[in-house]
Formats: C-alpha cells, structure tokens, sequence
C-alpha cells in the first residue's frame, strides 16, 4: 500500500459504485490481496512465480510489469 499512497485518509472508498462485491475486488487489488497471488499461504504450497518472468507473482507485476 505505501507503495501507492502515502497518505492514509479515507480518498480510497468505493462508495460511488453500488455493487458491493464490485468495491470488495478493488479494494483487493488495491492491497494486493488476491487469491490468485496469496493462495500459497493458505495452502502451504511454494509462493507462485510468472511462468514468463520468473519473479514471485504479485498483483503489481499482474497489471504493470508483466509484458504479457
């Protein structure tokens, strides 16, 4: 989250939009908080790695820094 913002008022709510599992994926993808990317640690498997770029999977290498 420090990565994104510094600040810690309430500018990141997603009241505008009405459907509440909507604002739940957001507010998920803001923090980086995916079962995609943290499944490992509920399930005690190694933390998953891009097949393409070999570096540990993450939210902000997802939508930013994979080429793919």
């Amino acid at each position: 989250m420090g990565e994104i913002t510094t600040s810690v008022r309430h500018d990141w709510t997603y009241t505008h939009i009405r459907d509440r599992r909507t604002q739940i994926v957001l507010a998920r993808l803001r923090i980086g908080h995916t079962y995609l990317t943290q499944r490992y640690l509920f399930t005690r498997d190694p933390q998953p790695y891009c097949d393409d770029c070999l570096v540990p999977l993450t939210v902000r290498h997802l939508l930013v820094e994979c080429p793919d």
